[in-house]
Parts: C-alpha cells; structure tokens; sequence
C-alpha cells in the first residue's frame, strides 16, 4: 500500500536549471508505473497479452505534464508527489471500462486528487491518460489572481472528478497534445527561462479557465468509499504475506465480511472477482522477482513464495495472462 507518511518529493529540475522532456518505454508493467517521474504507484497488468508502456513526460520544478499509454489492462494505485495536485483526462473521449476509484469515468470528466488521498484507477487496454501535475499553492494563487476565486479544498484534495463541457475537453486536450508534441519535435526550447515561463503560463491559464471549484464532486460515494476501503485493506493483507497468501476465505474472516460483501466490493471497485484479482496481484508478483531475481534463485521457488504449488497450472496462468513463459521472462531479463 501507499502511505501518505512516505512523502515523495516535487521533480527537481537539472543541474543547470533546465527543465526536461524525456520519452521513456517500457515492457514491463511494474517499470512503467515507476517511468513517471516522483510518483510512489504500483501497477498490475491485468488483461492477457505481452506488455508494452511509454510515457512522454514534461517535468520542470513544481509542473509536471504527461501522457500515459500501455497496451494491456492495469490496475493502478496511485499518490502524487508532496503538495501536488493531480488533474487527469482519458485520451479517448469514451473508453470503455476506465474506472477512477471504482466509478467509471469517461472524456468528458476530469480527475482530480492530492498527494494526501492516493487513488486507485482501472485503465483498460490501450486507453491513454493525460495527466497534470501543479503545486495546490500554484493552483490556489492562479485561481486568486485571475479568477478572484478560492479553492481551499486544494490542500487536501480528496479523489474528485469535475464534468466537462465539450469546448473545455477540447481546449485541455488541444493544449497537452500541442505541449508535448511540440517538446518531442523542439525539446531544446527548455533551455531558455522565456520560453519556460510562457509555457507554465500558459498551462495555468487554461487549467484555471478549466477548473470549476463548485462543479467538483467526490469520485467516490460514501457507499462506494466503504468497498474501496474494504478492497484497500484486502491488498495490504495479500501484499503483507507473500509467504501465505490468503485465500478469499480468510479475507472474508479477517475483514469480517460476508462472501458476498467481498465479491460485491471487487466487482464495484475492480471490475473483477477477489479470486482473480488475488491471482493476478500474486503472478504480478512473480514477474517483478523474477525480473529482478540472482541466476540461482529458481523459477519454482519464486512462484512457490507466492503460493503456487502446482508448476504446470502456475506456467500456464502466467503464459495467458503476459504472453510468454516464465523462463522466457528470465531469459530476455537476462540478455538486458
């Protein structure tokens, strides 16, 4: 789980002041969750298929701006970092199956939260995200300046989500993809302070002309909150006990919940049973070690550590659900 004492930091800007632009791939999902810059995240990679991710990110001190793509279904917890508040929009105008705190959200609404309340997201295969990233000061002072407005629940922003009109999504989505387009073709104009300066003004003035402090609403109802709770305590026990990992029966007991209550949380929040969430949590598991296992720890032993005891069963789960072997895993991490 993510923990909001673990503070990460604002991005840092280069050691001669510059601001960065950096395109960053991956074929891991675990190493794309880690590809954007100053966030504490955990993904799992939940729909079959080999996984490939990219990241096209913007970083320069207190304003970060990205684009987010993977070819497979994740699921993703998530926690900005220190004093940030995070605004992100779906790529596609309608994707299907893209849920934000368990409810599901399309183009036209716009996600919002801190670093004080991390989030949890169910991505489905190839949907992008654009995502913005500014100090809650830098919001707060911008929306006063301009607007003569204040947005005090900035500072400890609960997972929210704002309705767009269409000419908002237009705008916002206009000028990310412009942002980023044009730092891709002329990532050198981040040399000169004028040009960073114009380009921080500019994405705070569409921002405030976007935001809609009274507009805004929790992700999540309390019912819904009282399933994410249950879902959040469920993956602290499975990621707490990699060497026992609990079956859906003694998740049942320990958060003193019904069966059906636990089936119902899942499939509200994730979209999935608690067995194939659980199975799935612990094959992602087995990836991450054996990527970054020594030669002489075995494949069977991993695999073992998270609850597989059945070798044959446990390949072919693991083969459906990332499109290779085990060993072919360890085999390409090991020519890298």
């Amino acid at each position: 789980m993510l923990h909001p004492s673990n503070l990460v930091h604002p991005p840092a800007d280069t050691d001669d002041g510059s601001a960065q632009y950096r395109i960053k791939r991956s074929r891991e999902v675990h190493v794309h969750a880690d590809n954007l810059a100053s966030w504490e995240q955990r993904y799992e990679q939940t729909s079959h298929g080999l996984f490939s991710g990219q990241v096209r990110e913007l970083m320069d001190a207190d304003i970060q701006v990205f684009e987010e793509e993977a070819s497979c279904a994740t699921s993703q917890h998530c926690r900005p970092w220190d004093g940030g508040v995070w605004l992100g929009l779906a790529v596609p105008e309608a994707p299907e199956g893209l849920r934000f705190m368990g409810r599901p959200v399309d183009g036209q609404q716009l996600m919002l939260a801190s670093n004080g309340h991390p989030f949890d997201l169910q991505v489905p295969a190839g949907c992008g995200l654009y995502g913005v990233v500014l100090h809650r000061d830098r919001v707060i002072k911008h929306l006063q300046d301009v607007h003569h407005r204040d947005w005090p629940q900035a500072a400890h922003l609960a997972p929210s989500v704002q309705p767009l009109t269409v000419l908002q999504r237009l705008r916002l989505v206009g000028m990310l993809r412009e942002v980023l387009r044009s730092l891709q073709a002329e990532p050198g104009v981040l040399r000169f302070d004028a040009s960073r300066q114009a380009l921080r003004d500019t994405l705070l003035t569409v921002l405030a002309d976007t935001l809609a402090p009274d507009a805004v609403c929790d992700a999540a109802p309390p019912a819904l909150r009282r399933r994410q709770d249950i879902v959040d305590r469920a993956r602290e026990l499975v990621m707490a006990h990699p060497d026992q990992p609990p079956r859906v029966e003694q998740l049942c007991v320990q958060l003193h919940v019904t069966r059906r209550t636990l089936q119902n949380c899942f499939q509200d929040v994730l979209g999935m049973s608690p067995a194939n969430y659980l199975r799935t949590v612990r094959l992602n598991a087995v990836r991450r070690e054996l990527c970054d296992a020594t030669p002489h720890t075995t494949i069977a032993d991993i695999a073992a550590r998270w609850g597989f005891w059945h070798m044959g069963h446990f390949s072919q789960e693991y083969k459906a659900l990332f499109g290779e072997t085990p060993s072919q895993t360890r085999q390409h991490e090991a020519v890298c």
